[in-house]
């Protein structure tokens, strides 16, 4: 269990997430952000996925929501995470590879776990992460570029640019109000680029659960399709 501290933009429609991941790498090697740089040997991964998300709307203490991502053999491993409210702040945790059919995952989540879900419709997901680290404390934060479209409706876009902390590459202790600071630096330096390039206007805690809501609302047949 873990807790995840994420800022997120919502990126311009039509916005290359490849070509801005290029140049954000970019611009980190070359100083543009003030004491930090790519992180050493591990400056940018890429992820191609499948997801099954499902919204947890019980009991109260699990609201949150549950994902099952496609891994590279045919696996899925569960992603949860838990919150009421959109935040900066939420518990997440990984579970490892669950030997599932898709059609299992919704009885998985109700009687192994006691979850009162709902299926969202599935997803594919696109990101583009570039590492970086902070040479005056040794934390490490994620910028990763995000694109999430409907399985079913692919002209149903989620395009985000997320700053996400990942971890410390020090033996010292450290406060965790430096964190907090130095992330908030970091991410008004992300918001000005991005807005610069007119790919994002302001920061957001602007979910995926949230996203799926919406789209649902907006298009009602997809909800009758889940039933």
């Amino acid at each position: 269990m873990c807790t995840e501290l994420e800022y997120k933009y919502n990126l311009t429609p039509g916005t290359d997430i490849w070509a801005t991941a290029k140049q954000l790498l970019k611009a980190l090697r070359h100083g543009a952000l003030d004491g930090c740089r790519p992180e050493y040997r591990d400056e940018f991964q890429t992820y191609f996925t499948e997801n099954h998300l499902f919204d947890v709307t019980g009991p109260e203490s699990e609201l949150g929501y549950a994902s099952f991502v496609r891994t590279i053999d045919g696996g899925h491993v569960l992603k949860r995470k838990w919150f009421a409210q959109d935040a900066f702040a939420r518990r997440e945790r990984l579970y490892p590879e669950l030997d599932l059919p898709p059609h299992g995952f919704e009885e998985y989540l109700r009687n192994e776990l006691g979850l009162q879900v709902t299926a969202m419709p599935p997803f594919r997901r696109v990101r583009y992460d570039v590492q970086c680290e902070s040479m005056a404390t040794g934390h490490i934060y994620g910028m990763f570029l995000d694109h999430c479209s409907l399985l079913t409706e692919p002209d149903a876009v989620l395009s985000q640019c997320e700053l996400e902390y990942r971890r410390s590459r020090t033996l010292l202790e450290h406060d965790p109000n430096e964190v907090l600071a130095e992330m908030d630096r970091i991410g008004n330096w992300l918001q000005n680029y991005l807005t610069a390039g007119g790919m994002a206007t302001e920061r957001t805690y602007y979910s995926k659960r949230t996203f799926l809501r919406d789209t649902v609302a907006s298009r009602p047949h997809l909800a009758s399709a889940r039933s």
